[in-house]
């Protein structure tokens, strides 16, 4: 049967209920995979009401709705028998139950929170122990997590600690059309992105990236370093980074056997990826990678995440709690990530 792919569906305030739904109603979804959708059911299905949403995949309605048996603690890292019962075709639901609303307008709060990151975990449990075969997530939000008590600033360091991994040996790339962008620093401030930069964190990202690349698309990358400075620091007229940290990073990567260069200054870098002289690039802070993803690939970029022991895909964009509720949503991006998981499912098995 077509591989199941765990849909985390996100903050229940934000558009994730939304795109969700729209996501995996689409035919290249139901063409890839089993879509599973986990999250408040009847939150969900209030949302295709409101949407009208019904055709391809049928009445949301008259989707099935999977037990789980044998798992006490959901993201359990100890683990435990688990089952997940099976169907053969179309989108199912794994109810997680109905999920206080918080008075006031849609926007970040402690309830949407908890609920989100009670999705989560559930789906790492499922693909944790062979019930999906990847799992692809909705947008949450970090200041929902926070007042919800949580201490993680977003789902790339929750997933670590699920898989009781070190931050720094997990790392975001964003994949698009010809072109791949992962970040040294994820959820950091520019002045700590700077304040961190070592030649020793870059050769560790770029040994990553690399080990990763060939796991889920399975070729030794050409791989490039974004420059931190304008015209990578024009020998040193606007700063020293270039010639202290990132050239000797690049040299030691190098002399490793990873076919790494740079540092290339940032504005023209990306343009000659997009072309096919790079595989991927390693962007220094958040903005300086998302930047270039979206301005090229906006709703159709799909965020991986690298260094788990499993495989999981997720959206390029936020909550959008401005529109949530209002049908206006756009869920390519998810359906991106959905296909992509699907696409990638079989080297996750390998």
């Amino acid at each position: 049967m077509k591989p199941v792919i765990a849909i985390a569906t996100g903050d229940p305030f934000g558009i994730g209920p939304e795109i969700a739904i729209k996501a995996v109603g689409r035919p290249d979804v139901l063409e890839a995979c089993r879509p599973l959708l986990v999250g408040d059911r009847a939150r969900l299905l209030a949302e295709a009401k409101a949407l009208g949403a019904g055709d391809q995949a049928g009445d949301p309605a008259t989707w099935p709705e999977v037990s789980v048996s044998g798992f006490a603690e959901m993201g359990s890292k100890q683990g435990a028998d688990f089952h997940v019962e099976a169907w053969r075709e179309g989108p199912a639901f794994l109810d997680m139950g109905e999920t206080e609303t918080p008075a006031g307008p849609r926007g970040p709060s402690a309830a949407g929170g908890r609920a989100a990151v009670k999705y989560i975990k559930q789906a790492v449990g499922l693909v944790r122990f062979g019930s999906a075969a990847a799992i692809a997530t909705a947008p949450i939000s970090k200041a929902a997590m926070k007042m919800a008590g949580h201490p993680w600033p977003g789902h790339t360091e929750l997933l670590a600690d699920l898989c009781g991994a070190d931050p720094d040996d997990v790392a975001m790339l964003f994949v698009t059309p010809g072109l791949k962008v992962a970040l040294l620093s994820v959820h950091e401030s520019l002045r700590e992105a700077v304040a961190h930069l070592s030649a020793a964190r870059i050769v560790r990202r770029l040994t990553l990236l690399r080990a990763e690349h060939r796991r889920w698309f399975g070729a030794d990358p050409r791989l490039a370093l974004c420059a931190l400075n304008p015209h990578a620091g024009e020998e040193g007229m606007f700063g020293d980074e270039e010639r202290d940290i990132l050239a000797p990073a690049v040299a030691s990567a190098r002399a490793a056997g990873i076919d790494a260069r740079g540092p290339f200054p940032a504005d023209t870098l990306f343009p000659r990826a997009a072309r096919g002289e790079f595989d991927a690039v390693l962007a220094l802070h958040h903005d300086q990678g998302t930047i270039a993803v979206k301005a090229r690939a906006f709703g159709h970029a799909v965020n991986m995440t690298l260094g788990l022991p499993f495989l999981r895909t997720s959206v390029d964009h936020g909550t959008a709690y401005d529109i949530a509720g209002t049908g206006k949503a756009d869920p390519s991006s998810l359906a991106e990530a959905i296909t992509l998981a699907a696409r990638l499912a079989p080297r996750a098995q390998a």
